[in-house]
């Protein structure tokens, strides 16, 4: 009996020795940033190793303490992290980004996030026969001899201190602060893809959940806004006298206004060897008669959200370090913007977007920024898709529908979603057009089947904006239309093998944007500029004639003299600019410009004693 007694601890700790190895071994095949102990590079670092390894591990711990079967917790722990690490790869491909903390928010609605991801995954059959053999194995491995050896206590106490730990790793709390040591891997917050490639994938994940928990909201800088109004406060008080506007038009012509953000639009022109005048034909067209240039936008590939809070709220995201998915982040409160400025002059606003409306949490995050309506996917059908998702025909359609004649004026925001990636699959396509795409020369076979998925689809893009300048041209009631691509396209093999004609990199790249109105040809100081998604709105306004924000005013004011790259920029004009929108999203902007806006008091130093 002795005997038998003193083996337990010793199987107990082969089993532990060989799960640990197991998951070493899988994660340094599967991380990038972990060398392959095998491949004799001299690069493997077993701490780093540990670092992404341990998470897993707690899992195998606590399912032990639960169910008492160790392999069917092994099993569960290996499924985790292989799943962990198969999703960073597939974000990593079309973003070039790895998984961060806020990615595992569409773990709260699976269904819409499964709907759209799965389109990134090829061949569904062998995912479904992968996916119902590892459920197979699962269901089987539950039915394993549980060990009888952890009798209540020691199984209750592996529990509890498994939990603890676990819960403590969550907090950043001792032991973990030793072990997770961010000087010792270069961790850096502010370029989470040079942290991932040092930590690892899981590692990064958990110093990047310690640095967003630890971050504290600094005051902002009222003293840095105050000296860059002052600097301006000419262009100022003409910007905040009443009623101004510099493209006002006269009393009682509030114009409808309709913005529509078009998935992964950009000029394909813009590619090494593209041929000039060949793309987006429409938008070039009507660029002609209206407002039109590339703008900066802060995401590459996906994130949508993040242009289009810009758009919304005319607040760069580089005023919130670290927040990555505003929606989720920073939408906790009502959010300021044009949508409340607009509804202060008596607009009702309406968005649309064909998509599932808890997806990037846009349903609560609307409300926050003050639509009265959100039209999502239950308002199309099946019938509406074009290759993969609903088409721009369909949303044109509902955009026109909604354009009432009579009543208070109105904004509708529309988010296309016909041209979301992957390029690399679209079923349905007429084969004959999609081969008479025009491609530049250099792609192989693979890059060219990428961009012509692409060109197939910004064509229709095009199409519609076409359609739909034409229809609200021919409005009785004044009508803006605001058009902007929200970020490049996901397509790696195409960036990779021709480039830009530019030289720079996709990262780098603009977006086009179009502004139009139906009553006048559009003309302003910064025509054709380069400029940022959130400057967007202040140019909006003014064209619109519409005035009584003072954010937008000071915007208004300043835009001329803003590079694109004045928010993100490492200088005390950024600084000025990010104390201002933070006093913005903290409703304390007015006091401040009331400040400025003070004459100077006089100074007394100079004055002659008598």
């Amino acid at each position: 009996m002795s005997t038998t007694r003193s083996t337990r601890p010793l199987h107990a700790a082969i089993w532990l020795v060989l799960v640990t190895a197991g998951f070493a071994l899988l994660a340094c095949w599967l991380d990038p940033a972990l060398a392959w102990p095998l491949s004799g590079d001299g690069g493997f670092d077993a701490f780093v190793v540990a670092l992404n390894i341990v998470p897993f591990l707690l899992v195998v711990a606590l399912m032990f303490a639960l169910t008492r079967r160790p392999i069917l917790s092994a099993w569960i722990g290996g499924l985790l992290l292989v799943g962990v690490y198969l999703a960073n790869k597939a974000k990593f491909e079309q973003l070039q980004m790895p998984l961060l903390p806020a990615d595992f928010r569409f773990l709260l609605d699976p269904a819409a996030a499964v709907s759209l991801f799965a389109h990134y995954a090829s061949g569904h059959g062998a995912i479904i026969a992968t996916t119902l053999v590892l459920l197979g194995v699962s269901i089987a491995l539950a039915f394993e001899a549980p060990v009888r050896a952890l009798h209540a206590w020691p199984r209750a106490a592996l529990g509890v201190a498994t939990l603890a730990l676990t819960v403590m790793l969550g907090a950043g709390t001792t032991p973990w602060r030793t072990l997770y040591d961010a000087e010792r891997v270069g961790f850096e917050p502010w370029s989470v893809v040079d942290s991932a490639e040092r930590a690892g994938v899981v590692g990064n994940l958990v110093l990047y959940h310690w640095e967003l928990a630890s971050r504290t909201e600094l005051a902002p800088d009222r003293r840095a806004a105050e000296q860059l109004l002052r600097a301006n406060l000419d262009a100022l008080r003409t910007r905040f006298a009443p009623n101004s506007s510099a493209g006002a038009m006269p009393a009682g012509t509030l114009p409808d206004i309709v913005i529509v953000q078009s998935e992964s639009l950009f000029d394909p022109a813009r590619l090494a060897g593209a041929a000039k005048d060949t793309y987006l034909p429409n938008y070039h067209r009507l660029a002609r008669r209206g407002l039109a240039g590339e703008m900066k936008v802060p995401t590459y590939a996906g994130g949508t959200i993040r242009t289009e809070f810009e758009v919304l709220t005319g607040l760069a995201l580089a005023f919130f370090p670290g927040v990555q998915y505003p929606y989720f982040e920073i939408a906790d409160q009502p959010l300021p913007g044009i949508v409340r400025t607009l509804a202060r002059h008596g607009y009702r606003s309406t968005a649309i977007h064909p998509n599932s409306g808890v997806f990037w949490n846009r349903e609560a995050a609307f409300r926050q920024i003050g639509f009265d309506r959100f039209i999502d996917e239950r308002a199309f059908s099946k019938e509406d898709i074009v290759g993969l998702f609903t088409g721009d025909a369909a949303l044109t359609d509902h955009i026109l529908a909604e354009l009432d004649t009579e009543g208070p004026p109105q904004l509708l925001f529309a988010i296309s979603m016909q041209n979301h990636g992957p390029f690399d699959w679209r079923p349905g396509l007429d084969a004959a057009r999609l081969a008479a795409q025009p491609l530049p020369p250099g792609l192989d076979d693979g890059g060219a089947y990428w961009l012509r998925n692409y060109l197939y689809m910004a064509e229709d893009a095009d199409r519609e904006l076409g359609r739909l300048a034409e229809a609200l041209q021919k409005r009785k009631r004044r009508t803006l239309l605001l058009f902007y691509g929200d970020h490049l396209p996901a397509l790696p093999p195409v960036y990779h093998q021709i480039g830009f004609a530019d030289g720079g990199n996709a990262k780098s790249q603009p977006v086009p944007w179009l502004l139009l109105d139906n009553r006048r040809r559009l003309r302003s100081r910064d025509e054709h500029a380069l400029t940022a998604s959130w400057l967007l709105p202040s140019i909006l306004l003014e064209n619109a004639g519409i005035g009584g924000d003072r954010w937008f005013a000071t915007l208004d004011a300043l835009r001329a003299d803003l590079p694109a790259d004045a928010a993100t920029a490492n200088n005390h004009l950024a600084e000025a600019l990010r104390a201002l929108g933070q006093l913005r999203y903290r409703s304390e902007l007015d006091d401040v410009v009331e400040q400025a806006l003070l004459p100077a008091e006089p100074d007394w130093s100079a004055t002659i004693a008598p």
